[in-house]
């Protein structure tokens, strides 16, 4: 490995993939906030299926004190529970589904008892027609409709087990009504709003019109907010290219998504979703069970390293954690556990001269455009070995553009608005700095003035960056500028 002084030593400093933890009942303390970010968090996700308003901006204070103590730019992503359909509540907790057994599943509301199950969803019969599968509890369970009676369907138990209270139901033959943007996501957008949240993560999604009626929402109450768009169904799959042109950035939600779709069918949907979210320079997360045993031991399995490595080397820009810092015993470990495994990766595409795989495929002509001057990008950056590339942006587009290429070299985004900053918290190898200066003036002086801040402060006489600048989310606004310079 290089040394000290090489800029390969110190650009590796750096880690390049985000990590998301999620908050809650142990992680949620102003000191565990604290450890977290020390520990490698880039954004906290918090999920409003769970918890209550008022806790929710408790936490979100935390955060926001956090970051300013540690001078991060740590981004929030408040997570939309949507359309999740659960079954009811049972006399006795649970009940027991043997194999090839009748059972019926009710839209009554009813109590649960052994052959009956209730459902949440009051459109289930509607939706719902003969040889169509159930899936419980993650797929745990399975159940085919044989027959439909009214309010109730008559199921034959393919897969059985025990059945809990409130357990999630998958329905992957089926057209489903509901909408993904539900009176609860509402109240809980409202919320978001008004605690200035950085991403809203929408449930469910099928289509663009979704993500659309989102952001008219927003629209209507002068908010700003990226919309983050989770890929956990077989339309959204079918859709992607129509989402991703609407939606800020995508999410691979693999706990539903692996219920939906075969499970061997997933990691190929996981690495062509990757690619075509860097195709449309939009951000995209991996989340779901990535260190899941960790949740109750201090080390995870070979195959869950192997799984956060796999996203790693398949270029995601962020990855998830869930339960294992939101509710696990080891929540400070799975971030560590986390950070060291991507930096392994890291090291390892480092030394291999690319951090994963130039992407095809980007047939819009104003993407072709945008891809051909951050290859060019990248390209100066293995050749003059960059200690860094400086991106002075307001809007963000320009480090966006420039993340999705993967460059060997870390870049520096400069703003004047610290909500641009916490946004670039969820790109690929981009570390947020705010600037108050205007950022188109002078870029000597404005370098110079966040190189104390930044972990390759530590320059030797004559590293070189280049400065990048120009991109703008209108076409017509274009205008790439690229210039070398000496700090």
């Amino acid at each position: 490995m290089s040394d000290k002084n090489d800029p390969a030593s110190a650009s590796l400093k750096i880690r390049r993939t985000k990590i998301i933890a999620t908050l809650g009942p142990v992680s949620s303390s102003y000191k565990k906030i604290e450890k977290l970010i020390r520990g490698g968090v880039s954004l906290f996700r918090i999920n409003m299926s769970h918890g209550v308003h008022e806790e929710h901006a408790k936490v979100v204070k935390r955060i926001r004190k956090a970051a300013q103590q540690l001078d991060r730019h740590i981004g929030i992503l408040m997570d939309l529970c949507g359309p999740k359909i659960r079954v009811g509540r049972f006399a006795e907790g649970e009940i027991m589904l043997l194999q090839n057994d009748e059972v019926i599943v009710s839209c009554e509301d009813v109590l649960g008892t052994e052959g009956l199950i209730p459902s949440q969803y009051p459109n289930l019969c509607r939706d719902m027609k003969t040889g169509e599968r159930i899936f419980l509890d993650d797929g745990q369970l399975e159940l085919k409709v044989r027959e439909i009676r009214g309010n109730d369907l008559v199921c034959k138990v393919v897969f059985g087990g025990v059945l809990k209270d409130h357990k999630g139901m998958n329905l992957p033959d089926s057209d489903v009504s509901a909408e993904s943007f539900t009176e609860k996501d509402q109240r809980d957008a409202e919320l978001a709003i008004a605690l200035g949240a950085d991403f809203l993560a929408l449930s469910f999604v099928r289509d663009s019109d979704e993500i659309i009626n989102l952001k008219q929402f927003l629209h209507e109450r002068n908010a700003d907010i990226p919309i983050i768009a989770k890929i956990e169904k077989l339309e959204a799959v079918n859709n992607i290219d129509k989402i991703l042109s609407e939606a800020y950035g995508i999410m691979v939600a693999r706990g539903d998504l692996g219920v939906e779709l075969p499970a061997q069918k997933v990691p190929l949907i996981q690495k062509d979703l990757i690619d075509r979210a860097r195709c449309f320079n939009k951000p995209v997360i991996v989340a779901t069970q990535m260190l899941e045993s960790m949740t109750a031991h201090s080390r995870p399995t070979r195959a869950e390293v192997g799984d956060v490595a796999n996203a790693a080397l398949s270029s995601a820009d962020a990855v998830m954690l869930s339960a294992e810092t939101a509710s696990g015993k080891h929540p400070i470990k799975s971030v560590q556990m986390m950070d060291s495994v991507l930096r392994e990766m890291e090291c390892y595409m480092w030394e291999r001269g690319s951090f994963g795989d130039r992407i095809e495929g980007c047939e819009s002509s104003q993407l072709i455009h945008r891809r051909a001057v951050a290859h060019a990008v990248s390209s100066l950056a293995k050749e003059l070995k960059l200690r860094a590339i400086v991106v002075p942006t307001e809007q963000g587009t320009t480090a966006r553009v420039l993340a999705a290429d993967r460059p060997l070299a870390p870049l520096l985004g400069v703003s004047p608005d610290v909500r641009i900053c916490r946004r670039l918290s969820l790109h690929w190898g981009v570390l947020p700095f705010d600037y108050e200066n205007r950022v188109d003036g002078d870029w000597k002086l404005m370098c110079r003035s966040i190189a104390p801040r930044c972990e390759l402060s530590k320059h030797s006489e004559g590293d070189v960056v280049l400065l990048v600048a120009g991109f703008n989310d209108d076409p017509v606004l274009n205008e790439p500028v690229m210039k070398v310079l000496n700090v």
